[in-house]
């Protein structure tokens, strides 16, 4: 696990300034749509590391470390190390205005770009984001491990609109708290990667929101069969995907799962070595 460079462990129920100035946890209370929605809009500014056990159809079983902005470290379940560094290529770089007197920040050394930790966003009374900053260009992905989902489900603002949720309720997932309810994507669903390539809720929704019209979709790719919807939880201290399954539908249907390990524990030693791989166990 190499939990000698793991310092130290945020535990659970406590609160902390979080990056850009925003709270790192909530009340775990019953929650509302708008509490749920503004939780999967939250991420960039809940966390700076995270130490993960994922399994999914598309990574297999492994085990990650990320480190805000831009390092992630995987071991895969061959024992394989992966080192990516970096912001994958992002539609969600933003080019927006707002009050000309709100100054620019500078870009962070090494990136083109302001970052979400840079910014401290507007917050709504129970510390979660109000609304996404859109004044500067902003990168908000993390680091890419096989293909988008992975992505999206570290920062899963897709989730955050054009989304039915139903069965809203709280839940203990590998002994922290989240907030879990049925979600079925909309018309207007805007996921990280669609085109039923890598958006979280694999949908019709998903599909057609890579195209302009629905007569651009694919004659090949119309018709298929979907989840009814899909069993999301969503960590409450960091507001990423933990639990993302499908209900109904093919046996096929995209599914991932993550146990946190570790919140905004120190991970310095572990990514700060200079190798192109990190010391065996």
């Amino acid at each position: 696990m190499l939990g000698r460079y793991a310092a130290t462990r945020h535990t659970r129920g406590q609160t902390r300034g979080g990056p850009g100035g925003a709270a790192s946890s909530v009340a775990v209370v019953t929650p509302d749509v708008d509490a749920f929605l503004a939780l999967a809009r939250s991420s960039p500014w809940r966390w700076t590391t995270l130490h993960l056990a994922h399994r999914s159809a598309f990574a297999g079983a492994c085990e990650a470390w990320v480190r805000r902005p831009g390092e992630l470290l995987v071991r895969d379940s061959e024992g394989q190390w992966h080192r990516e560094g970096g912001l994958p290529y992002t539609r969600a770089t933003l080019t927006v205005f707002t009050a000309e007197e709100t100054p620019r920040p500078e870009p962070m050394p090494g990136h083109t770009s302001v970052l979400p930790h840079q910014i401290a966003p507007p917050l709504r009374a129970d510390g979660l984001v109000e609304r996404r900053p859109e004044r500067f260009y902003l990168d908000y992905d993390d680091p890419m491990y096989v293909n988008y989902s992975w992505v999206a489900m570290l920062d899963p603002v897709e989730l955050s609109h054009h989304v039915a949720v139903d069965r809203l309720r709280t839940d203990v997932v590998a002994d922290r708290p989240a907030w879990r309810a049925d979600l079925r994507a909309l018309p207007g669903y805007d996921p990280r990667c669609g085109g039923n390539c890598c958006e979280l809720l694999f949908s019709e929704a998903g599909l057609r929101a890579d195209f302009e019209d629905d007569e651009e979709v694919p004659e090949r790719w119309r018709g298929r069969t979907y989840p009814d919807h899909y069993d999301v939880a969503l960590d409450v201290q960091t507001g990423m995907v933990v639990r993302c399954l499908p209900v109904g539908g093919p046996d096929d249907a995209p599914r991932l799962e993550n146990d946190i390990l570790e919140v905004d524990a120190d991970l310095d030693q572990l990514f700060d070595k200079g190798r192109t791989t990190p010391p065996a166990r």
